[in-house]
This record gives structure tokens, sequence and C-alpha cells, in this order.
């Protein structure tokens, strides 16, 4: 299945910026208006009583200091006033740049610890030293989004939520079923390591139609000569688009049949240690035949037949054909 992530487009408003210019009065002195006069026209008779009286010195003088009035000191206080403003300017709009860049850089730092890949490695704690432990040759893939096969999440139709009711850590691996070669772990890379402390859990989504198989790593757990999990088995193939009943999970204990303990809780169908399980018919430690499916039918939500695949008995627990979440617990 495809599946197509819809893209939200956002709107960004743009703001528009007002520059203001200042003005500089200037003024000048006044010309002395009896350069300017025409003679002509004037009544001496009048000017000469008129200005009986007037101190000359005091009329030139007062003549000079007309170019310093108050209104010019008013206008060099605009001038002043006008520097401090430009100058006051510029501290008030050169800071905004640093914040901005620092508010920028501060949720760069936060939206890491969001991404799904953070989460990814939480869950690869202490596996690096455990696969050298036992001979596994690489840790999980462990994809965050759809890859078509099995990654971390839960945002498609087909999850398992593995939880860990165990008092001690595991750590789960998952494989394709590739010609069954995938599960030979020592040469072929896993789709999924992740660690579990005691009452962790961890969800994982699965394409449909594709098979594969998981399996838990305690402390004490190896790997069999085959290059497999030596423990008990959880398998799983979630139903092909379209195609009803194609779907089908079951825990296995051919590989170990004294393997820690699994039980897979689907919308139909439980299965567990005794219930719709695969075991070894001689009661021996291991079988690759000589095997069968063990109280899984139609009154369990189950069923099985023979499986010309695999050249034995196959089957297990159903599933819903449209949407499946099954809860496995390793305990």
């Amino acid at each position: 299945m495809r599946y197509s992530s819809a893209l939200v487009l956002g709107t960004f408003a743009a703001g528009q910026a007002a520059a203001a210019n200042v003005r500089h009065a200037s003024f000048h002195a006044r010309r002395q208006q009896e350069s300017k006069r025409d003679m002509a026209d004037v009544d001496w008779s009048k000017v000469s009583y008129d200005l009986s009286g007037v101190d000359w010195s005091s009329v030139f003088a007062t003549t000079e200091a007309t170019p310093t009035p108050t209104p010019t000191s008013s206008e060099v206080k605009v001038e002043v006033a006008a520097e401090p403003t430009s100058s006051a300017d510029a501290p008030k709009y050169t800071p905004p740049p640093a914040p901005t860049s620092e508010e920028e850089a501060k949720p760069t730092e936060t939206e890491a610890p969001h991404k799904p890949g953070n989460i990814v490695n939480d869950i690869l704690s202490g596996v690096d030293s455990l696969i050298k432990k036992i001979g596994i040759c690489a840790t999980g893939e462990n994809s965050d989004s759809d890859n078509g096969k099995i990654w971390i999440g839960d945002d498609s139709r087909w999850t398992v939520n593995f939880v860990n009711n165990a008092e001690e850590d595991v750590v789960v691996f998952c494989w394709a079923d590739a010609g069954f070669t995938g599960m030979t772990l020592n040469v072929n890379k896993p789709l999924i390591s992740a660690s579990l402390k005691p009452g962790a859990s961890q969800t994982i989504s699965w394409a449909g139609g594709y098979s594969s198989a998981c399996a838990p790593v305690y402390p004490d757990t190896v790997l069999a000569n085959f290059g497999g999990i030596q423990n008990s088995w959880f398998e799983v193939t979630f139903p092909t688009e379209g195609v009803v009943g194609s779907g089908a999970f079951d825990i296995s204990r051919n590989v170990n049949m004294n393997g820690n303990t699994i039980s897979a809780q689907g919308s139909k169908c439980k299965s567990d240690m005794d219930t719709c399980v695969f075991k070894c018919k001689s009661g021996g430690d291991s079988c690759t035949y000589g095997y069968d499916l063990y109280n899984c039918d139609a009154g369990n939500g189950g069923g099985g037949g023979y499986d010309a695949a695999m050249g034995g008995t196959g089957g297990g627990c159903g599933m819903d054909s449209d949407k499946e979440s099954i809860t496995v617990s390793f305990s």
C-alpha cells in the first residue's frame, strides 16, 4: 500500500515599513531696511519728529541681534532632537536581528528531541553491546517512516504493540521473510531492533502483505546454529490489499521449545505458548520438520491447513481484513 502525505500550505503576511524624513529649518539675518528703501516716498517732516528720541546705536544693535531670535533656538532644538532620534533608531533597529536569530535558533534546538529519529535513538539504548555479544551482524534499519516493509510508529493500518512484561530488559528484533534467509541475523541486517525496559512498550507499523517475524533477546539469549535467534518467535503476515482472509499471525516454538513466553492478542484471536502455536511433535528442543499447529481452529478465531510453500502445516490466528492492531507481550 502506498500512503500519501498532505502538505499544508502556510500563508505569509508581508508588513510595510514607513520611513520618516527629518527636516532641518534654517534662518537668515534680516537685511537692513534702510539700504533697500526708496527715499523719494518718505515724509521727512514726520520722520524727523518720530526719530528725535531714537538711540541709533540701540537700533543697530537690535538689528544685529535679530538673526538669533527665539525661533532660531527652537529650530536648533529640532535639529538636536533629530540627531538623537536617528541615533536612537539605529540601536533599536540593530538589536532585533540578534534576538530574531536567537529565537529562530532556539526552536531548531528544541525541535530535535521531537524528531522520530530521536525516538529511534532511545530504543537503541544498549543494543550495540548486545548484538556484539550474541553475534548479530548489525542493529536494525529502524526506519521511522513508511518503507513498504516494517517501520517504527503507528501510522499504518497494520500495527503491533510490543510490551515488555518481564522483569528485565528485552530487545525486540524483527526481520523480513526474504525467502527464508532473512532470519539469519548473523549475516542479514534486521529491519527492527528495539530495546524495551521492564514495563515499556513500542508500536511498530507493517505494510500490507509483508511476511516477517520477530523475537525477543534477553541477556542470556543466543543465536542458533543457523544464525537465527534461539527463542520463541512471533510470526505475522498482514492482509494484502483487496485480498480477504490473507492475513495471519502465530507464536512459533520450533526454534526453541524452551524459549521465553510470548502471547499475541489480535482483534479476533489469541496466540500464545499453548493456543494457535507451532510446536515440535517429537518433544525435542527444536525442529525444522515434524511440527504442527496446535489448538487453533474456527472456535478460537484461527485455522490451519497444508502449506505448500513450507511443505507442512500452515495457518494461525485470523485478523480483520481492513485494519488490525496486535499486542505482543513478553514475560
